[in-house]
């Protein structure tokens, strides 16, 4: 037991943690890094781009819906596609894997009988089994680029996760006493903070490992990071199979497996027990349900848990897709985008205590509410400034989708030139210098001299612009799949002018250079402002997360009682498991016709207003603010 002269024993409890710590890494590597693995090989999923072609044939409206976003099929880097919605699908697999197999291993835990305990059995194997197809996702990513082999590992994954989720959060309760299971709980979030922490930091942690074993640099890691990914699942495989190791030999469960002879009597005495009260508690849960909540109540119950609802898809949407987002919008890799949402988990964290404490004294409605305001503030802002911003250059959100795919398909060909640079240096034994690697502003001073006649056709750029010729083939090929006219099709060269001069004014017979130099200070310095603006953002939403989740749970226990705890909780899990599944989907279709992933930043305030809206309605629930209490003793 966690116990030690009557109080919690820490040092066990933490011990005790380190199997929710084990599973808080693995989440949290888990939605940005498999977000980019799906994108990528969904992107060049034959089957996914002729399902999407089939769809334009059939329904030609969507291409004309996709080009009024900014995804025009025939400019490079546009057209209509089904990979933010497959995405989103494929996303919800571990929530819908908890609500399913999670209470079934739950339960079966509770009935084992083994040496290891009740608990531990399900652990010891469940953690290892994740741990290796955790770290053959990206391995059979890499190695085969096949969707179907790497979607078999992630659904085993999240399959075998759920095996053992349910045991190891309830190990900390079987060997806590109940008065002291609120510290000991404290504890246990604590060690699953650290556990989300080390997450995030996993793909930092991940680039310095790769270039100590590879030799690469960080441009060459960061123009193909996917060389990383194997080391970040590593490193969380490993924590997990470390988290497991403490369970087994530093955290000791009673051996249920040994009924003595002698203890026969004792044991039917105790199933006679068990049955009886189990039966009590069939009678108790019959009287629970035959209090019955007042018209106002229910009403509250419902709003609340609608409000809940919202709240949820807002916050999950930000959640799954923020990597993507990072990538597109703010031009950062992965690594770089979970060191952002780790500001906004540890914000979060010190925002615990005090949250609960205004949720005491102003009330937790007034809290919730405070934590949303402040939430769509931020995020208003936040998309106030872009669409500010592209104002200032006379650009609409959807002329910048344009401009920032037409720019991107250049950068992404520059980002895998060097990579394959890298690759062939590695495979000839020889080390990459900075000469050899290219960017798009070399390129652009490049085909300057292109341009006037005084080029070096034996510079490294040179042999990029045969690389981005041949890709440009490969686009007119792409686009004419995708239902565009061959003839109607420009290539990347002539795409980048169009854009420049539908959409940043220039002249049609603007040089390639210059069209590209224009594209690319648009872009950057958009780009600039929102990745500084971005740490605000953050900070304030990670207060506000806090604020609200806090506050949430014992609002809607309050509605329902002491009596319907239990009940309530349920309604809680709900209400918030159901917004997590529905909401990648949701947000998955609404990408899918807004083009651009900056649409998280006005669906996510939708979806907030909509909890704002809907909490306005609860009239029960409350805590009685300290001031109350307060007066009430003066007056006695």
């Amino acid at each position: 037991m966690n116990v030690k002269n009557g109080k919690l024993d820490v040092k066990k409890t933490i011990l005790t943690g380190f199997g929710f710590l084990a599973t808080s890494i693995a989440w949290a590597i888990y939605d940005p890094y498999i977000t980019k693995i799906l994108n990528n090989l969904l992107s060049n999923s034959e089957a996914v781009t002729k399902l999407s072609n089939t769809l334009v044939e059939k329904l030609p409206i969507l291409a004309d819906l996709a080009a009024a976003q900014g995804e025009n099929v025939a400019l490079a880097g546009g057209g209509f596609t089904l990979v933010p919605l497959f995405i989103g699908i494929i996303m919800t697999f571990d929530n819908i894997f908890g609500v399913i197999f999670q209470p079934t291993f739950g339960r079966l835990s509770d009935e084992c009988h083994s040496r290891f305990g009740k608990r531990r059995p399900f652990i010891l194997f469940g953690a290892p089994v994740s741990a290796l197809f955790f770290f053959l996702i990206p391995l059979v990513f890499l190695g085969t680029k096949s969707l179907p082999l790497t979607m078999i590992c992630i659904i085993l994954f999240v399959f075998t996760m759920s095996l053992w989720r349910a045991p190891v959060v309830a190990l900390m309760p079987d060997l806590t006493p109940p008065a002291l299971r609120s510290e000991g709980n404290a504890i246990i979030n604590l060690m699953g903070g650290i556990g989300g922490a080390v997450g995030m930091v996993a793909g930092t942690i991940a680039i310095a490992l790769c270039g100590i074993f590879t030799g690469m640099s960080k441009t060459e890691i960061s123009a193909n990071e996917t060389v990383s990914f194997p080391y970040v699942f590593a490193i969380g495989s490993l924590v997990m199979i470390a988290g497991m190791l403490v369970l087994m030999f530093c955290v000791k469960e009673q051996d249920t497996s040994i009924v003595l002879k002698g203890e026969n009597n004792a044991y039917r005495d105790a199933k006679a027990k068990r049955q009886a009260e189990k039966e009590e508690k069939k009678a108790q849960k019959a009287a629970r349900k035959a209090i019955k909540l007042t018209s106002g109540e229910r009403k509250s119950l419902l709003f609340m848990l609608g409000c809940l609802f919202f709240l949820f898809c807002g916050s999950n949407a930000i959640t799954t897709f923020f990597s993507l987002f990072a990538q597109e919008i703010l031009h950062k890799i992965t690594s770089d985008a979970t060191i952002l949402m780790l500001i906004f988990a540890v914000v979060s964290g010190a925002a615990a205590i005090p949250a609960g404490k205004m949720g005491k004294k102003f009330g937790r409605k007034k809290t919730i509410i405070a934590g949303l305001s402040v939430f769509l503030a931020a995020f208003v802002v936040f998309f106030g400034v872009f669409v500010g911003m592209l104002g200032g250059k006379g650009l609409s959100i959807n002329s910048y989708v344009t401009v920032n795919n037409a720019y991107i398909t250049v950068n992404d060909q520059v980002n895998n030139f060097n990579a394959d640079v890298s690759a062939k240096a590695k495979a000839d034994g020889v080390k990459v210098t900075d000469d050899m690697l290219i960017s798009v502003e070399g390129y652009i001073d490049y085909m300057k001299t292109v341009e006037d006649g005084s080029a070096d056709t034996a510079s490294v750029y040179a042999e990029f612009d045969k690389a981005l010729q041949a890709a440009s083939d490969e686009a007119i090929k792409t686009a004419v799949a995708n239902g565009a006219k061959e003839e109607d099709v420009l290539n990347i060269y002539d795409s980048v002018i169009s854009v420049a001069a539908s959409q940043l004014g220039a002249d049609e017979n603007t040089a390639f250079s210059a069209a590209l130099s224009m594209l690319h200070d648009s872009v950057k310095d958009i780009t600039a402002i929102l990745g500084v603006l971005i740490f605000p953002v953050l900070i304030l939403g990670g207060a506000a997360n806090m604020f609200i989740t806090v506050n949430t749970l014992p609002l809607v226990l309050e509605i329902g009682g002491v009596e319907k705890v239990g009940t309530f909780t349920g309604y809680y899990y709900t209400a918030t498991f159901s917004a997590q599944i529905a909401s990648p989907i949701l947000y998955g279709f609404i990408r899918m016709f807004a083009g651009t992933y900056m649409s998280l930043f006005y669906y996510s305030p939708v979806m907030f207003a909509l909890a704002v809206i809907l909490i306005l309605f609860v009239k029960h629930g409350e805590a009685i603010p300290d001031e109350l209490i307060k007066e009430a003793e003066d007056a006695e």
